[in-house]
């Protein structure tokens, strides 16, 4: 087993669990990280090592195998914070892609093929949700994003909304938005594990990603501002 107590420490830490800043005077904190063995570039470390094992991550399951094995047990033992999540995929979609975890695991033998250990299976993509959202809009706030933004574009997606909240109201866990999204051509033609920038692979595209989930949270409180 490769994921470590440590890594999935690190991993909560980076959930925006900033409670002590206000939520109306700073931008939304947006993280775009690479999936691969070992790609790594100034200080953007990259996520666990597999699509397989973030897609599991993010879903609180620790039934899936990767190359590495088993995943953590204590993903399971986590299933209370997630609040919403599945798998999004064009209308066009094959049948096949709905099996749990298959587009994760191609986009993993995609980037073991190329036998490069940076190369990247796919974008983990964590957006954090003002707190001052009612739980009830969260899921239609991101699944309006993932199908817009990705889908709409040809991407899978598989996402979770993960968040926890104390007995005195306190966040134990911020509420917040996880999505994997394949760095890899999925559907089974000639382009098959190629990479595609367009999804998440570029910068800019990150950017714009980072951009058009802000945009979304402003427009909601402007719609509160109204209410």
């Amino acid at each position: 087993m490769y994921v470590s107590n440590d890594d999935i420490a690190a991993m909560k830490r980076i959930l925006f669990k900033r409670a002590d800043r206000s939520d109306s005077d700073r931008p939304l904190d947006v993280a775009i990280r690479p999936i691969s063995l070992c790609w790594r570039v100034n200080d953007r470390a990259p996520s666990y090592k597999t699509a397989v094992a973030n897609a599991a991550y993010i879903c609180r399951d620790d039934e899936p195998k990767d190359r590495y094995g088993d995943m953590p047990h204590a993903f399971a033992t986590r299933r209370y914070e997630l609040r919403a999540g599945g798998l999004m995929l064009p209308s066009s979609a094959p049948k096949w892609a709905e099996e749990p975890y298959r587009i994760w695991r191609e986009a993993d033998a995609a980037a073991d093929a190329t036998g490069d250990p940076t190369a990247v299976s796919a974008w983990h993509v964590m957006c954090e949700i003002p707190a001052t959202l009612a739980p009830s809009t969260w899921e239609p706030l991101v699944r309006d994003f993932v199908a817009n933004e990705l889908v709409a574009k040809g991407a899978a997606a598989q996402w979770a909304i993960h968040a926890m909240q104390g007995d005195d109201g306190e966040w134990i866990v911020a509420p917040h938005a996880h999505v994997i999204v394949s760095a890899r051509r999925w559907r089974h033609d000639a382009r098959q594990g190629e990479r595609h920038s367009a999804w998440a692979g570029s910068f800019r595209r990150q950017q714009n990603l980072a951009e058009a989930w802000r945009k979304r949270i402003r427009n909601r409180r402007g719609l509160l501002a109204f209410a």
